[in-house]
């Protein structure tokens, strides 16, 4: 009983020492970017009020893109409004759960605002030994899948022997439509469709740190967001972001449930602090709440869906002398 608890105590601040590195809100990826080269960096995460049901989420990103306009070759600018361009991206990410890589390439192909945004992107994760077995199925034999899907079962599990060292890789397609607003504010809503492949020896029954949502080896992800910037003076602005999750489900050959289709909406609200004009910075600090659809697949209390989100994203240049515009 006292190792449990120094277990959980240690766990938990690893947890809240990386509460400052999961990239919930990042601005589509695009916020103060130029034409041509690109990197920068993102360090997220978000803790719940009270421990027990949401699993903690802590990653450091960086990222490269390639800002290709497909007008005039402004390189060196940052992006204009109703940009077209193709955007090549490659993104190094970590947590204390994952690592992986993401490869992505996509584009806007129309000069207007508001901007529709295609893009493909590979994502590939290794589990830092942390992939643990979840129900996905509420029956008398598994049990529910509330059972398993909370923060004290899986952090009694990640990092021992009920855990495994796996491999992920998805195929996601983003469709997002922004609309961009005067001093770097924007609107925006987008569906992303992911398709989900892990090699596992839990007969398919994994959990995506990244998303927080238990996954079967062969899935898909629906996930739907809107999300807003608008700054009201030179340095701060409102940030809020609203995303729902949507897995699919899978059945036997007699029509049981493998898999039943799960579910989740987060939303999240809180200032944003940006300065710098040569390397821009961004400090956002944001709390919600989170739920499930459906009541039976949760068995925490309210105060438990309470978070807070806390991230700093900053951009680095690579010195091009802007081109002048025609």
């Amino acid at each position: 009983m006292k190792f449990r608890l120094f277990q959980k105590i240690a766990f938990g601040v690893s947890l809240l020492a990386s509460a400052s590195l999961a990239d919930i809100f990042d601005m589509n990826g695009l916020y103060r970017l130029q034409y041509g080269p690109n990197l920068n960096m993102i360090l997220s995460g978000n803790t719940p009020i009270v421990w027990g049901q949401w699993m903690n989420q802590g990653t450091a990103t960086a990222s490269f893109n390639w800002i290709e306009p497909l007008r005039d070759l402004p390189y060196g600018n940052f992006l204009d409004p109703d940009a077209a361009f193709l955007r090549f991206s490659m993104d190094m990410e970590v947590s204390p759960f994952y690592g992986g890589f993401r490869l992505g390439i996509g584009g806007r192909p129309f000069k207007m605002n508001p901007q529709v945004e295609a893009r493909f992107i590979y994502e590939h994760y290794t589990y830092f030994n942390s992939n643990v077995e979840m129900t996905l199925s509420s029956n008398l034999k598994n049990g529910s899948i509330a059972d398993s899907w909370n923060a004290d079962w899986i952090s009694d599990r990640v990092y021992t022997s009920d855990a495994a060292v796996d491999f992920m890789q998805n195929f996601a397609f983003f469709f997002d439509l922004e609309y961009a607003m005067g001093s770097d504010g924007l609107l925006g809503l987008g569906v992303h469709f992911t398709l989900v492949d892990i090699s596992t020896q839990f007969e398919g029954k994994s959990f995506d740190y990244r998303r927080n949502i238990p996954v079967f080896s062969r899935d898909f992800i629906i996930d739907l967001v809107a999300y807003a910037y608008i700054p009201f003076s030179e340095h701060w602005a409102l940030a809020c972001h609203l995303n729902q999750y949507n897995t699919g489900s899978s059945r036997s050959s007699d029509g049981s449930y493998l898999k039943e289709p799960l579910s989740y909406t987060i939303g999240l609200l809180g200032p944003s602090l940006r300065w710098g004009d040569t390397s821009p910075n961004k400090l956002t600090l944001m709390g919600g709440f989170w739920m499930r659809e459906k009541e039976r697949f949760y068995s925490g209390k309210v105060s438990q869906q309470f978070l807070v989100h806390l991230q700093y994203q900053r951009n680095f240049g690579f010195g091009i002398r802007p081109v002048p515009k025609e």
